[in-house]
């Protein structure tokens, strides 16, 4: 959900003049008591609160969405960004209190329903937001992000078995939708169900095979899972320039390292993950701990080269 979803203001128009016209709108229209001047004043602080927000001044659009809201109770965009405001601020109950006031008064909102689900996850409310994605998935008929948001949802708490099921359950709705196919596949690998995991990433590369990046991601999918050779076919069949970027570069040296015994191989291929920036200290020592003892000397010995500090000492 992003700061524009719900603006009035116009593409071409610079925010600083959309400030700027609502302000003098706000002066024009402040000594007028009738109800419709009260409506557009709403409006106005409403613009106001979207300009701010999208500027990332969260103090500000706080103080003109609450205005809005308090000059006029039609305004239920400005309830919903008040919302998406307090979750920025880590506010998640006083967000959850504006959100089931939006929901009373547009049940039907499956925007609505489905930020006040994430709410209740965020606060603990597990049950509930179950329940919310159920009967969102109930009324959209199984819209794709809703089941996928559900799966993340399962993930996170470790359910795996419950993320996959219902992934599984309205894949037909997210049949080419590589994000959907890359989640279902971790579900089906965490719940011990690796053949449905190792399908789903079969799938899932038909759908990236022209995307270099998404593949080096792929690659180092499979070396994760053990699976170290269908990782080296992948990275091998890149594109030269995608090999020298440290990604590619740092899946390949992992493929080596683990999965073959091109020793020299691998450790020219960390050195170009190396010196193209690659420093992920936490990766790096669970790649060495898995290697034998001489290759960990050699291959700390090119750390220090490049300044990559470990958090363990070998």
């Amino acid at each position: 959900m992003t700061g524009g979803v719900w603006s009035r203001r116009s593409p071409g128009r610079p925010l600083g003049a959309t400030i700027a016209v609502a302000l003098l709108t706000i002066i024009a229209l402040a000594g007028c008591a009738t109800p419709v001047a009260r409506e557009e004043l709403a409006r106005e602080y409403f613009n106001l609160g979207n300009a701010y927000f999208e500027l990332q001044d969260y103090e500000r659009s706080y103080r003109y969405y609450r205005r809005a809201i308090e000059l006029s109770d039609t305004l239920p965009a400005a309830g919903f960004n008040l919302a998406r405001l307090y979750l920025e601020r880590g506010e998640n109950r006083e967000a959850l209190d504006v959100l089931e006031r939006l929901v009373l008064q547009d049940p039907d909102n499956t925007l609505v329903r489905e930020t006040r689900a994430y709410v209740l996850y965020k606060l603990g409310e597990i049950d509930r937001a179950r329940e919310d994605y159920a009967k969102l998935l109930e009324i959209t008929g199984g819209r794709p992000r809703i089941a996928y948001n559900l799966g993340l949802l399962e993930l996170d708490l470790g359910e795996y078995e419950r993320a996959a099921a219902v992934l599984r359950e309205h894949v037909h709705n997210a049949r080419d939708d590589e994000q959907y196919r890359w989640v279902l596949a971790e579900a089906f690998f965490l719940a011990g169900r690796e053949d449905e995991a190792l399908r789903e990433l079969e799938y899932y590369r038909t759908l990236v095979a022209e995307r270099p990046a998404l593949l080096v991601e792929l690659a180092d999918r499979y070396v994760s899972w053990d699976y170290y050779l269908s990782g080296l076919e992948i990275v091998e069949l890149l594109p030269e320039a995608t090999l020298r970027e440290p990604r590619a570069a740092w899946a390949h040296a992992r493929a080596l390292l683990l999965g073959t015994a091109e020793f020299e191989a691998g450790a020219a291929a960390l050195e170009r993950a190396l010196a193209g920036g690659f420093n992920d200290a936490s990766a790096l020592t669970d790649l060495i701990g898995k290697l034998p003892e001489e290759e960990q000397a050699v291959l700390i010995e090119l750390l220090e080269d490049h300044e990559v500090e470990l958090p363990v000492k070998y």
